[in-house]
């Protein structure tokens, strides 16, 4: 079986969580709705009042008047940095990068040392993917103003996003020492370590994230996929009724709690828990994959296969869905070439994905094609070379095309890679009788 967010990469989808609320705070403002020093929004000018009252209308989600407030400050004061700054905001959430970059070019000319102006530079950056633009903009808003909370936040999200989760920690730390009480730095803190391998500081982080965030459900999901990584299946599935406790319509949640009890084999409570997420959305192609997990682990092929085809149907580019349908179809010996066709499909849908190429190359085996086999375990193996299953796969192709020194490499890294592989067994027969010359 093989579940739409693979164990391995729980670390991974812990560390995107965290950009989320960096990019969503007006780009004057810290997250408590504080300004950054270097823009001056007090007095009782017109502008400036203005301006407050942009602020509190975005707050309370008008943004048409917020736009109108932010401009009458501008006509009040053309060089009023933080409407423009306001209005890039603005901008940005209406997806128009071009005039947002006029007004943060007007900011700047305006206030050139200003840090909330190089944050909100960042901010444009990263909302444009535009990691190695963003970066110095950021650290100048750093140098600026060393004790302010949002620029490392902002850092410390573009360091995760680009792999780069040590100087992430770094910067989430700074951030939790500046204030501990900041539930932005404690979960961004927890995503980097979580990132980094740190899993008892992650652990805690995310813990004073949620005692600090006592509606939010996110760090409770984080702690829960951390122990469903570690196998800690009813710790995983405790911290999932606690966010359910605080969001019960949480489908993230929701499918992960579905995970967790797949992984403990209760496909019956699984297929209900599954079953409420697709109430609350009946058309999501991503819930009925998970419901046709459910139905596969299950070995209820006929409903898997159903339900897969059906998450095809609601989304064509449904790759996890052609991958995990190939799978199936392969482990229950059924239609080998089939099988190859959805998995073929899976990898042109995803082509950076290296489960689905390892998926490929075991369908191709079965299929009989076994140099085409060990070139997509290949491809999987470049993309992600420390995955034991991938090298274990390959092991067994090679020594099925009478390659014994190059099966024997294979084998044994994998056994090197996780000496308590579920296959280990078996790889362990396959180097027994491999041919020592």
């Amino acid at each position: 079986m093989r579940l739409a967010i693979p164990a391995a990469h729980v670390f991974a989808v812990i560390a995107l969580f965290a950009a989320a609320p960096a990019l969503s705070a007006p780009l004057a403002l810290d997250y408590f709705g504080h300004t950054l020093r270097g823009v001056d929004v007090g007095g009782d000018t017109a502008e400036a009042r203005e301006y407050r009252a942009g602020i509190q209308s975005l707050i309370r989600g008008n943004m048409a008047a917020a736009k109108a407030h932010y401009e009458a400050a501008v006509k009040l004061a053309p060089n009023y940095a933080p409407a423009l700054i306001g209005l890039a905001d603005i901008a940005q959430r209406a997806n128009n990068m071009s005039q947002a970059k006029e007004y943060l070019q007007k900011a700047e000319q305006a206030a050139p040392r200003s840090p909330a102006v190089h944050l909100a530079w960042g901010r444009y950056f990263m909302l444009g993917e535009q990691f190695l633009q963003a970066e110095p903009a950021l650290l100048k808003a750093h140098e600026l103003e060393p004790k302010a909370i949002p620029p490392l936040l902002e850092l410390g999200d573009l360091y995760l996003l680009s792999g780069r989760p040590s100087d992430g920690l770094v910067m989430f730390r700074q951030a939790v020492a500046l204030d501990a009480k900041n539930k932005f730095a404690q979960y961004g803190f927890g995503s980097a370590a979580a990132a980094s391998g740190q899993r008892d500081e992650a652990l805690r982080a995310f813990t004073d994230a949620a005692a600090l965030a006592p509606q939010d459900a996110a760090p409770l999901r984080a702690i829960g996929l951390m122990y469903l990584e570690a196998g800690e299946f009813d710790k995983a599935i405790a911290a999932f009724d606690t966010g359910l406790v605080r969001q019960p319509k949480f489908i993230p949640l929701l499918l992960d709690r579905t995970d967790a009890l797949a992984r403990l084999k209760r496909w019956d409570d699984a297929l209900v828990q599954v079953s409420q997420a697709e109430k609350l959305a009946p058309k999501a192609a991503d819930i009925k994959v998970k419901k046709a997990d459910v139905y596969q682990g299950a070995a209820r092929w006929d409903e898997a296969e159903a339900q897969y085809l059906n998450a095809i149907k609601l989304d064509p580019t449904s790759a996890i869905a052609y991958n995990n349908l190939a799978w199936m179809t392969m482990t229950r010996k059924g239609n080998a070439q089939k099988a190859v066709e959805w998995a073929r499909k899976a990898v042109a849908l995803s082509p950076g994905s290296s489960p689905f190429r390892d998926t490929l190359g075991w369908v191709l085996r079965a299929a009989g094609d076994l140099p085409s086999a060990q070139a997509s375990l290949l491809e999987a193996i470049k993309l992600e070379p420390n995955i034991a299953d991938y090298h274990f796969h390959l092991g067994i192709i090679q020594a099925e095309l009478k390659k014994p020194t190059e099966a024997r490499t294979s084998l044994r890294h994998a056994l090197d890679l996780n000496p308590h592989l579920p296959e280990a067994d078996e790889a362990r027969r396959v180097l027994e009788k491999l041919p020592t010359t």
